[in-house]
């Protein structure tokens, strides 16, 4: 095992796997939500807010759309549930974690090449 963590640590592969630890977290925090939940996704809005996501009509049995709906003190994990309103939208912890991965997945492949070209390098000046 503790070859196999020297491995993983001096071949900068950790580099490479960082977002899908990411995506993973995140897909899990989410998955986690609507399974506690029954396939609803709570999502933290004031009445202003839920007027514009209905268009003025009332929600049915607290429902927003198919998957999404009104948190109260009955829905599970609300702190992993859309609960930050950036104005266009209303994104979950879990949603955050899927965007920095895929954020961090378009440029680690060009960390991990510099870091092995690096420590060849200074293999080579020694």
């Amino acid at each position: 095992m503790r070859k196999l963590r020297r491995f993983f640590c001096s071949s900068f592969l950790w580099v490479l796997l960082a977002p899908y630890a990411f995506i993973g977290a995140g897909f899990v925090s989410n998955q986690a939500v609507l399974i506690a939940n029954h396939d609803r996704f709570p999502v933290m809005a004031n009445p202003v807010k839920l007027d514009d996501f209905l268009g003025g009509a009332a929600p049915k049995q607290g429902m927003i759309d198919e998957v999404h709906c009104v948190m109260t003190d009955q829905t599970h994990l609300n702190f992993l549930a859309d609960v930050f309103d950036l104005h266009d939208a209303t994104y979950s912890i879990g949603d955050f974690m899927l965007m920095v991965g895929e954020w961090a997945g378009t440029f680690t492949p060009m960390v991990f090449l510099a870091l092995v070209f690096k420590k060849c390098w200074d293999a080579d000046a020694v």
